[in-house]
Formats: structure tokens, sequence, C-alpha cells
């Protein structure tokens, strides 16, 4: 059984990582073209393959065991992974490369997962290992949309909400009597909400306080247009958004920015 050029770099590149040493350098890049020496190739051919034999003589080297280095040879098979792309969360198959030290903020890199693994924007790879990635596989169909529940009765502004939430990749879904909505969550699981404050001439906080017991996590957004005008409490607000921990967010709506303000309270939760 032989390991070709990828795997056997693999190895290497992943145990420089593990010793503490870059394997980008002048001296890891020497130390591989004398594993090589050892191993009976000549360091300047790269079809060469190394045997189980050639591979467990440099394991040694660095305490390892034969069956740790088959681990990692063929480390490079795919995981399963999920990819955000606006509101839509795209399934897909990653191969991880090396560990990125320090990529650029717009890169797009790797991160493990209970499940596999998250392909997202380095500059929200704030903690843990960062992997870049070798290859990515999706297919479009694969895609699943949050669902959204958008309520409130002024009909025009609910369907313009919910258009711009579709051309945002959103599966918005429009509600305009706080009971349907109510009814509607009871049979199914929305992935967020973004309810007026005042549906007819009633407070829509006891509905949040049900969804809010039924998700604990999912973003729910509040809009209101009543604060300056008196019509309802600011402090009655500000004590629901800390209770329920809410989004707030003042009407006129401004469509884009409110996407935005969703696609974030997403990513947080």
């Amino acid at each position: 059984m032989n390991f070709d050029l990828r795997c056997r770099g693999s190895y290497l590149r992943s145990t420089f990582w593990r010793c503490g040493m870059d394997p980008r350098t002048s001296l890891s890049r020497n130390l591989s073209a004398e594993f090589a020496v050892l191993a009976g190739a000549s360091p300047h051919d790269r079809r060469f393959p190394w045997s189980l034999e050639d591979l467990a003589r440099v394991a040694a080297l660095f305490g390892e065991t034969l069956a740790e280095v088959v681990a990692v040879a063929h480390a490079q098979s795919s995981v399963p992974a999920v990819m955000s792309v606006g509101g839509a969360r795209l399934r897909c198959q990653l191969w991880l490369g090396e560990v990125a030290v320090n990529p650029n903020p717009d890169a797009v890199v790797a991160i493990k997962t209970s499940t596999g693994g998250s392909a997202v924007a380095a500059s929200e790879a704030t903690e843990g290992v960062v992997y870049r990635i070798d290859r990515l596989e999706a297919k479009l169909e694969a895609a699943t949309r949050r669902v959204v529940a958008v309520l409130d009765d002024d009909e025009d502004l609910t369907n313009s909400i919910c258009a711009h939430f579709e051309a945002s990749g959103y599966d918005a879904r429009p509600f305009y009597k706080t009971v349907d909505l109510l009814s509607a969550a009871a049979a199914q699981r929305y992935d967020g909400y973004v309810i007026d404050w005042i549906v007819g001439e009633t407070s829509t906080l006891k509905l949040i306080g049900t969804l809010r017991e039924n998700d604990p996590k999912c973003p729910i957004v509040v809009l209101t247009a009543q604060v300056l005008t008196g019509v309802v409490d600011e402090a009655d607000i500000a004590e629901a958004v800390k209770r329920y921990d809410l989004v707030f967010s003042e009407k006129p709506v401004r469509t884009s920015i409110l996407a935005a303000t969703l696609a974030r309270a997403f990513a947080a939760s």
C-alpha cells in the first residue's frame, strides 16, 4: 500500500502544525525534502510514493504511530457542511485544507462543528481552529431557506416586507391577524418572526411570550411607529426587549435595513 504526494504532503503539513511549526517556512520545506530522502526518494521526485514502512519510519521521528499516520493520510475525505448565502443555508461537502493562520477577513474558510463543518467568512470565525478549504461542492437544489413569519395588520406593508425577504433568500409567510399566526406557529416551526407591536388595537406581547416560550433562540423583530405618538409606552417595549430577547425596529420600515437586521439576528442566534 503506497501513499501519493497529496497524502504525503497532507501528513507532513498537519504534523508540522501539531508540532508548532509553520509548514510554509524554508525549514519545514527542507525537512520535507530530508524525509523524502529518508524514505528512499530524491527530494525533487514529486511522483515518488511512500510505503507504509516509509511512513512508519518518518512518523517515529515525531513519536507517532503508523495508525495515526494513516488516519491523517486519509483525512482528505469530505465532511458534510453548511454555507450561509444571504438568508439561505446551503448544504455542501467540504474538503478541509491546512490550518488558516491570519486569513484575509473576506476569505471563505471552514470551521468544524458537531455535525461536520461550516463555510463562513473569515471575519465571522472568531473562535476555534480555522481551516482553508481545498474544495467545496454544493447543489443549488439542496438549499434550505429560512422560514420567516411576518405579522402586521397593514396588508400592503406586510406583503412588501415579504416580497423583499423573498428576494433576499427567505421563505416569507404573511399574516394579518394575531390568531392566524398563533395557529400557524402551533402547526409548524418558523425560523424567525417580524411582528408589529400593535395588531388591530391589541398588543402582541402575549403572542410574543408564547413564541419565545416555544423557541428560546429564534430571532423576533418587533416593529412599531407609535412610540413617538405616545400610543405605545417606551418602557413597555424596553421591558419586552429585555425579557424576551427581542430586536426592536421602528417604522416607517426600510425593508433593506430590516432584512439586514434579521440576517444579523440569525447570525447571532
